[in-house]
């Protein structure tokens, strides 16, 4: 029996930007801030990855260990996703199409829409580096179809390499060595062995270094307060951004604000709950529709910032979420359909792994969350202090097209996983 290793590798590093080496640093000289403009495929293809992140967050977000931080990337599972869509069939590829909310897309629209996408984002702002790469390792024994392998080529720009599966040591060097080095060292390895069952590893990067617009000077961190869930009350190295002119919301749930970086193409979403309710209280309502408004009720309001600094690093096998999605038959070869990257009938997906990173400091920060929760109203203006003492859910998206890279909550800052 046959296994399609199939790893999501979600890549978020942070920046210590003046820290970085002349080669890594993010050049911003007589470059200018672009303006991305989507037609209506591409746009309809965002709100779709929108949707899958929030309905994959809330599953990951069921599961999660209390006390615990989160974070995943839409965007980088999507596009794995995207791939693999690619050498579907049947049953198998009608299923994914329904979880990844695609249903009425072409295979061309979805390749064409995320090429447009990809390109648009990665050189959209000088002074944020993304980087979105993509892979596909596969045994020598093994016989692709010509057609999946062009294909992501083509649209995916990924990288395609046949590697002696038998030779395990040479193969797990060559897997986790494009992961540390895509990830600029911040994530070692992404398998732990090779089974003798493997033929194919699936490979996504996201790497996000950004500016803040409006620094927090080092001087201002400070230890302060902040209080879990459980009413624990922990000190954390706290940054502080005197009065700025920011975007912010709120409703009766929680307040949002939203943190720019470099040019202000590309921001941090901070949902921030009101003190009786939880970070679950905001994730459970979470949907495309609510998000949307909330993005459209955004407003200038002029507040001091208070900001954990904080650290971790978060992995997970997403089989299990996927599954409770609807996406089933691609995890069992008597049910699986992937004829569109092999003749072998008992192809299937046998694990998809999900490991990030972040780091958010003075000078920057990369970062995941997503929220849209039930819109209300606020009958009080807020207090001229955003004071994130305690848990909080966060998000980078682009602002042009909406995409949201990364989800994540945070619980306790001092945690590293």
């Amino acid at each position: 029996m046959k296994h399609l290793i199939f790893i999501c590798g979600l890549f978020l590093i942070s920046p210590l930007l003046k820290s970085c080496s002349d080669s890594d640093s993010i050049v911003v000289e007589n470059e200018e801030v672009t303006n991305i403009e989507l037609d209506l495929k591409s746009e309809e293809l965002i709100e779709a990855d929108n949707a899958f992140g929030l309905d994959l967050f809330k599953e990951v977000n069921a599961e999660l260990d209390e006390g615990k931080n989160l974070m995943i990337s839409p965007l980088s599972i999507s596009l794995a996703l995207a791939m693999v869509y690619n050498g579907a069939d049947g049953n198998t590829k009608t299923q994914m199409e329904n979880m990844l909310h695609k249903a009425g897309f072409s295979a061309n629209q979805i390749n064409e829409a995320y090429q447009t996408l990809v390109e648009s984002l990665t050189d959209h702002d000088p002074k944020v580096k993304l980087s979105i790469v993509n892979a596909i390792f596969y045994d020598q024994d093994f016989s692709v179809k010509s057609d999946f392998i062009s294909t992501n080529q083509t649209f995916y720009d990924a990288e395609v390499e046949e590697l002696d599966f038998n030779n395990s040591s040479s193969t797990l060097n060559r897997v986790n060595g494009w992961v540390k080095d895509k990830t600029n060292n911040k994530i070692s390895k992404i398998i732990d062995q090779v089974s003798a069952e493997d033929v194919m590893y699936l490979m996504n990067a996201i790497y996000f270094k950004g500016q803040w617009t409006y620094q927090f000077e080092k001087d201002n961190t400070t230890d302060r307060a902040f209080y879990t869930e459980n009413e624990n009350e922990l000190q954390v190295p706290t940054m502080m951004l005197d009065e700025t002119t920011l975007n912010y919301t709120g409703t009766s749930q929680f307040q949002l604000l939203e943190l720019p970086y470099g040019g202000e193409k590309y921001s941090m979403l901070i949902l921030l709950p009101n003190e009786e309710y939880s970070t679950d209280d905001v994730i459970a309502e979470m949907n495309q529709s609510n998000l949307n408004d909330l993005l459209e009720n955004l407003h200038e309001r002029n507040l001091k910032v208070y900001l954990p600094k904080f650290e971790f690093a978060y992995a997970n096998s997403l089989v299990d979420n996927l599954k409770a999605l609807g996406m089933n038959d691609a995890f069992f070869a008597s049910l699986s359909d992937f004829s569109g990257i092999s003749d072998i009938p008992d192809l299937y997906i046998s694990e998809v792994k999900h490991k990030s990173y972040i780091k958010v400091d003075e000078e920057g920060t990369e970062a995941a969350a997503v929220t849209g929760v039930t819109f209300g109203v606020t009958s009080v203006g807020p207090e001229p202090v955003f004071d994130v003492n305690r848990p909080f859910v966060f998000a980078i998206r682009e602002k042009d097209t909406n995409a949201i890279l990364f989800m994540g909550k945070v619980n306790n800052p001092l945690l590293n996983e």
